[in-house]
């Protein structure tokens, strides 16, 4: 099989993977979803090990090609400044895009010309300019989200956790460091929707552009942050990010006391002593205000931060309070959420349609996402089984 073949082969999965988004993302195909995700697990599967292959091929015809230039007396050039290329304008963030897309949302006036979008995308995307105020809202209030790794691997590659994650080591002045006989691992992320219903009520006739965009932005930040944090906790892994909680085994406590979190502490990783944290709800919180240490000291604190905010700790631990939903009935979660990797390619669709059944318009929008933990190491789930 030679390197175009494998392409063609790549380009059917990409359009079999592209209509089963599609029907995922028709409401009348519900009972289907198991079936087609399980297809989408296949395909991807299929779409990693082709690309292997591809590669593979691609490094030999490079060897083969630099051997002839070689044989043949050309000189091969080490370092040649590439040509920049000329640089690609981004249609979505156009003034022209922009107002297009207004008057869609506003009028259902359909996009036209070079603002429309390709078939395999669902809906119209989303212009740069919201999308960018969407996610500098979220990380100015998403406690989780702004903590966690963000990438944009494509879909359906195996990435080696040492990718994902950057690291860096120290080398010695004019050596190399030496080959770690180290384990590897690696994550495969899918193809999975997150969908933000929306309610945008403005005079098409007297709205401005700006206003418009922030209306946008700001319908659709508060239940983007939910819907990204929970699942970074709670996710199943099926049609969804797979969360923490799902991912890592309890450590079972019969209740909460001095004891115990010590125990807990103690269970720590090392390398993560100084970086993991709390989550927790206020009600778990309240469990340990009060309880004190051997010298009768309260191992719960509440002070001012440096940015005047109040900041909580067990033990010396940064404790971060969020809704008890995350938690999935577990008392608390101790994290470095660097681990957890969320990958999309941070841009949405709109679409918008009628519902005959209630006579109204409806406005969705939608991210292709997924998430997964990288190492366990850093977390430890906390659950309380006693009565």
């Amino acid at each position: 099989m030679d390197i175009n073949e494998i392409k063609e082969q790549l380009k059917e999965v990409d359009a079999s993977l592209n209509e089963i988004i599609a029907k995922l993302e028709d409401d009348n195909n519900e009972e289907e979803t198991e079936e087609l995700e399980e297809e989408s697990r296949s395909l991807l599967a299929k779409k990693n090990e082709l690309n292997e292959t591809l590669k593979k091929l691609e490094r030999k015809e490079e060897r083969k090609s630099m051997a002839e230039k070689i044989n043949n007396g050309l000189e091969v050039a080490t370092n040649v400044t590439p040509v920049a290329k000329e640089e690609t304008r981004n249609v979505y963030s156009t003034l022209e895009y922009r107002q297009a897309f207004m008057d869609f949302v506003l009028t259902g006036k359909e996009m036209r010309g070079n603002a429309t979008t390709k078939t395999t995308d669902i809906g119209s995307v989303i212009p740069t300019t919201i999308m960018n105020k969407i996610y500098e809202e979220i990380k100015k209030y998403g406690k989780v989200y702004e903590k966690i790794t963000k990438t944009n691997f494509k879909g359906g590659l195996s990435i080696p956790t040492s990718s994902a994650k950057p690291t860096a080591s120290w080398k010695a002045e004019g050596s190399v460091a030496d080959k770690q006989k180290k384990g590897t691992s690696s994550i495969v992320f899918g193809y999975y929707k997150l969908q933000v219903r929306v309610a945008i009520s403005l005079e098409a006739e007297t709205v401005s552009l700006e206003v418009f965009e922030q209306t946008v932005a700001d319908n659709i930040t508060e239940a983007m942050i939910v819907a990204l944090e929970k699942a970074v906790f709670v996710g199943t892994g099926s049609g969804q990010p797979k969360g923490i909680i799902t991912d890592v085994e309890a450590t079972e406590v019969q209740s909460i006391d001095y004891e115990e979190l010590v125990d807990i502490e103690a269970g720590v990783d090392e390398a993560y002593e100084d970086t993991a944290e709390y989550y927790m709800s206020k009600a778990s919180f309240a469990d340990v205000i009060g309880l004190v240490d051997d010298d009768g000291q309260p191992i719960a604190r509440t002070s001012l931060g440096l940015d005047g905010k109040p900041e909580k700790s067990i033990l010396g631990r940064k404790v971060n309070i969020v809704p008890a939903d995350y938690l999935g009935g577990k008392w608390a979660v101790i994290a470095d959420l660097k681990d957890y990797i969320l990958n999309s390619n941070l841009q949405m669709t709109f679409k918008k349609y009628f519902d005959e059944d209630t006579d109204e318009f409806i406005q969705k929008c939608t991210l292709i996402a997924d998430g997964k933990l990288a190492s366990e190491q850093s977390v430890t789930v906390i659950e309380v089984v006693g009565s």
